[in-house]
């Protein structure tokens, strides 16, 4: 089990075995791009309270515990067991520039943060709905 201040690098270890995680909360599935947008909002909206961290099991789960806890509590539960090759740092999603819309549409896509065809309705390397 490894500790983590931000929970991009805690996606970051995960993603080392996982490609998909399920909310120990609701039960929503998550593929590893949507994981880094939350992850980024995360760290950037709701930083980590000084006595708290993630922590990442082998497995992938990705749990978060601080010091006053009696346990761990989990929060996503690792679905899918292949490792990601091709990964995000977390900064793609958002920097100025590609958030940004360019003639009503996004330049970048919101959700893998990579670039956009002119036009695009949907986003042609994660497949989400961008327009």
């Amino acid at each position: 089990m490894e500790g983590f201040r931000s929970f991009t690098r805690a996606m970051d270890r995960a993603s080392d075995v996982c490609s998909q995680w399920i909310s120990a909360d609701d039960g929503t599935k998550f593929s590893y791009a949507e994981m880094m947008l939350l992850a980024a909002h995360l760290d950037k909206d709701f930083p980590l309270e000084e006595h708290q961290w993630y922590t990442v099991f082998p497995d992938g789960e990705i749990c978060l515990l601080h010091e006053d806890f009696d346990e761990i509590m989990p929060l996503w539960k690792p679905i899918a067991s292949k490792p990601i090759k091709n990964k995000y740092t977390g900064d793609e999603f958002y920097p100025q520039d590609k958030q940004e819309k360019e003639n009503g549409k996004y330049a970048y896509c919101p959700y893998c943060g990579e670039k956009l065809p002119e036009g695009a309705a949907f986003c042609p390397h994660c497949g989400k709905k961008v327009g």
